[in-house]
């Protein structure tokens, strides 16, 4: 929830103006895109990095 929720809205909310005349499922789908690269590539390996220690925890 910590990755996806905060993201998710940005994304809906920042890509609305383009994907406005869309398809619902369309316009989903690149929010889906989207949200799948940035939490690859940018949002778990920072929460990764700084949870790292918590997360490990036993």
């Amino acid at each position: 929830m910590l990755a996806v929720y905060p993201a998710l809205i940005v994304l809906v909310l920042a890509t609305r103006p383009f994907t406005q005349g869309m398809p619902m499922a369309v316009s989903l789908f690149f929010v889906a895109l989207l949200l799948t690269g940035l939490n690859t590539g940018l949002i778990l390996p920072f929460l990764n990095r700084k949870l790292g220690r918590w997360l490990a925890a036993r």
